[in-house]
C-alpha cells in the first residue's frame, strides 16, 4: 500500500503491475478497495492497476467533503500525481458514476470507462425525503442502509461475497452520508454524463438483475458496449472475478482498435 496526497487529503492506493494505459479502479458506496480485488490481482500481473481507497473508506483519510463530485476530483489528482493519464477507469456502483464525473470533470485523465451495476437511469434523479443520507445522520449507524446492502445479494451469493457486507455496514455513519450527499443532483445530469463517455470507449457491465437500467443507457448513448453476467448479485465482480477480468481484458482490446483514441 502506498499512500498520496490529493487535494487536502491522503489518499490509500496500490498500484502494481507496469504498461499503459492503466486501470484505475474506484469502489463504491461505503465500500473499500477490496471489492476490485481479484482483478487487480489478475490484471496487475500485465497491466498497470490502481486501486484506491475513496475519503473515509479502507485506509484513506477520512476528510469531509465525500460526496461524487470531490471523489472524482480526488481521483483525477491521483491519476496527474502518479502520472498515469489517460487512464481506464473503471467503477463499480457509486464509483461507476465518479468515474463519469471524472471523464466530464477531467476528461485528459480518462482513456476510456466501465461501470459497473452503476445506478443510471432517470429514476434515480427523483428526490426522496427525507433521503438514506438523512436517515443515517438521524440514526448515527448505518442501520437504515441494512435494507439496500441486503438486496446487493441473491440465492446463489456465496457466503464469503456476502461477508463483504460488512465492510459496508462498518461504514462511519457520516461518511456513509457524505458519499450520497448532493447524488440526486449528479443524476439530473446523467443524460450528458453518459453522452461524453460515449465519446470515448464506453462499457457497462450488469448484474442479473441490473440496479441501473440498461435501457435507457442503450438510448441514451451510440457506441457503449453492454455486458450483463446472468446469475450474479450487485457485486458481480466477487461472485464471477474470471469472467470480469476476461471483460476488462476484452474492453483493453476495444481501446486499441477505437479509432477515436489518439495513437502515438
Amino acid at each position: 500500500m502506498a499512500e498520496l496526497t490529493a487535494p487536502r487529503v491522503r489518499l490509500a492506493f496500490d498500484d502494481r503491475g507496469a504498461g499503459s494505459p492503466a486501470f484505475v479502479f474506484v469502489h463504491g458506496f461505503a465500500c473499500d478497495r477490496q471489492a476490485w480485488a481479484p482483478q487487480f490481482d489478475d490484471l496487475s500481473r500485465d497491466h498497470r492497476c490502481i486501486n484506491v481507497d475513496l475519503r473515509g473508506r479502507g485506509q484513506s483519510e477520512a476528510v469531509a467533503p465525500f460526496d461524487v463530485t470531490t471523489a472524482a476530483d480526488d481521483i483525477g489528482a491521483l491519476i496527474a500525481q502518479l502520472e498515469a493519464a489517460p487512464a481506464i477507469v473503471v467503477g463499480h456502483s457509486l464509483g461507476g458514476v465518479i468515474a463519469l464525473v471524472l471523464n466530464d470533470r477531467h476528461p485528459e485523465a480518462v482513456l476510456g470507462i466501465v461501470v459497473g451495476d452503476s445506478p443510471l437511469g432517470p429514476a434515480f434523479s427523483e428526490r426522496r425525503a427525507p433521503g438514506l443520507p438523512a436517515l443515517i445522520r438521524e440514526a448515527g449507524s448505518m442501520a437504515p442502509a441494512a435494507r439496500m446492502v441486503d438486496r446487493f445479494w441473491i440465492d446463489a451469493t456465496p457466503a464469503e461475497v456476502r461477508a463483504y457486507g460488512s465492510v459496508l455496514m462498518s461504514c462511519p455513519p457520516e461518511v456513509a452520508a457524505g458519499m450520497l450527499d448532493g447524488f440526486e443532483d449528479v443524476a439530473g445530469q446523467f443524460a450528458e454524463l453518459v453522452r461524453r463517455a460515449d465519446q470515448k470507449p464506453f462499457m457497462a457491465i450488469w448484474a442479473g438483475t441490473p440496479l441501473g437500467d440498461p435501457a435507457w443507457l442503450r438510448e441514451s448513448t451510440m457506441f457503449v458496449r453492454q455486458e450483463p453476467i446472468p446469475g450474479t448479485g450487485h457485486f458481480f465482480q466477487l461472485e464471477q472475478p474470471a469472467i470480469t477480468t476476461a471483460l476488462l481484458r476484452a474492453f483493453l482490446d476495444d481501446v486499441a482498435h477505437d479509432p477515436r483514441v489518439p495513437r502515438g
